[in-house]
């Protein structure tokens, strides 16, 4: 079956990103310079440009007139990972150092993340917002003569996500916010014999691809205490969308369809978010923020793709239809974040801010394609306003990743690894309101 919609360069553009790059798991957070800066500390509170209807729709009563906000993230990963032993045998024992590799550097991709929002006012109490940003992306590169290429080869996921918010002024304090969620996804996923199947390592035994769409929905509150203090909170519900597309691979042999490309699909479920955060300026030219965010991981339990059963089988002469089947069993979790605000002058705002991303991963279902770790951002970030209705945001941050081990079953073969590496983010911004 051919996919249903082909991969445009939009959402190629807007929601390629490597792992490692961002938040805990696939979560993209690259949707705001600005926030960037600060660590995306306080982002449901602060409302200093129209990304804010992205993580609190609430928050667009603050704008007296509308706004547009785009910008690009550069994203630079620095990932790299070993394979340690292959069954019984060290992967970098003679057998296989003249076939594959088990050494394998900068298995991230760089990538360019673009992001837009819209915010008008329709009254002194009403506001409509557009934002299309992605929430959620990955992509892994190994090399087609890895010794863990069963496990390892290339892994990528693209989202793109269209946002309509509204929202409502309650009071004075109080107002509410809530929206409709449009996501375009995009996967693909290939893997080669390496050293668990009887077969040359770069053979391909298994080729998925496919596409399709999810509806969700998020809603928000703001708790205006009074112009220099404010509390927000908001919540994204998960998004499960069904990828159509194509199979290819040994599950096609065990059904005597050898080579064969076959229709298949495979059920994608994105998690839902939770974000409590805070702003308090805390002197003429001082504000600090802060934010607790919770990912809802469990949702994210297997990458399970089938097809009718005469197409695939899950072994020799088992015509069950499962063309692939991992466990990935993740868990909730958490993100913390903490950043100030320096209001220098007329033209200049500072920001900085530190936050702590936990990983969804249990160590007992870590995988070489998405080896996740636990990291620590360190942000820094300005806005030049040169005039009235026109800002410009800059944007940095390093991601420092911790180095972890794992071990993954397939074929009858157990692979033991290590991966880890930092990351960098640049990036830059512009508002206009009019």
């Amino acid at each position: 079956m051919k996919r249903v919609t082909q991969r445009t360069l939009l959402s190629t553009a807007i929601a390629l990103a490597a792992f490692q790059a961002h938040g805990a798991g696939f979560q993209i957070s690259e949707h705001s310079t600005s926030g960037l800066g600060r660590a995306f500390a306080g982002e449901a509170a602060i409302a200093d440009n129209a990304a804010v209807a992205v993580r609190n729709p609430a928050a667009m009563t603050m704008f007296d007139s509308a706004q547009v906000s785009g910008g690009l993230s550069f994203i630079q990963p620095d990932v790299d990972a070993k394979v340690n032993t292959v069954g019984a045998s060290p992967a970098d024992a003679p057998v296989f150092s003249a076939t594959t590799t088990s050494q394998h550097e900068d298995v991230a991709p760089d990538a360019i993340v673009p992001y837009f929002h819209y915010v008008r006012p329709i009254n002194e109490t009403s506001a409509l917002g557009f934002s299309t940003f992605s929430n959620f992306g990955l992509a892994t590169e190994y090399p087609s003569n890895s010794v863990a290429g069963a496990i390892a080869g290339q892994t990528e996921l693209l989202t793109i996500d269209f946002n309509l918010n509204y929202a409502h002024r309650i009071n004075e304090q109080l107002s509410l916010g809530a929206g409709l969620n449009a996501v375009y996804a995009d996967a693909s996923l290939t893997r080669n014999a390496g050293a668990a199947i009887l077969a040359a390592p770069t053979t391909e035994v298994a080729h998925l691809e496919g596409d399709g769409w999810g509806y969700g929905w998020n809603i928000g509150a703001l708790w205006e205490i009074n112009e220099d203090h404010r509390l927000g909170a908001s919540y994204r519900s998960k998004v499960d969308i069904t990828l159509d597309g194509e199979y290819r691979g040994l599950a096609t042999t065990y059904v005597s369809k050898p080579g064969q490309t076959v229709p298949g699909e495979l059920e994608l479920n994105l998690p839902d978010i939770f974000e409590f955060s805070g702003y308090h300026k805390v002197a003429s030219k001082w504000a600090v923020h802060y934010s607790a965010m919770m990912i809802g991981w469990s949702s994210f339990q297997e990458l399970r793709a089938t097809s009718s059963n005469t197409n695939c089988g899950s072994s020799p002469g088992s015509f069950d239809g499962i063309c692939l089947q991992k466990d990935e069993k993740w868990e909730d979790s958490w993100r913390y974040a903490l950043g100030a605000t320096h209001y220098l002058n007329n033209e200049w705002t500072l920001r900085a801010g530190v936050a702590l991303d936990e990983s969804p991963v249990p160590d007992s279902h870590r995988t070489l394609s998405i080896p996740d770790t636990e990291r620590t951002w360190y942000t820094l970030g300005a806005t030049y306003q040169p005039s009235e209705n026109l800002s410009f945001d800059g944007g940095f941050a390093y991601l420092n990743g911790d180095s972890v081990t794992g071990s993954e079953t397939e074929g009858g073969t157990t692979f033991t690894f290590e991966a880890g590496g930092d990351a960098y983010i640049i990036a830059v911004g512009a508002n206009y309101t009019f």
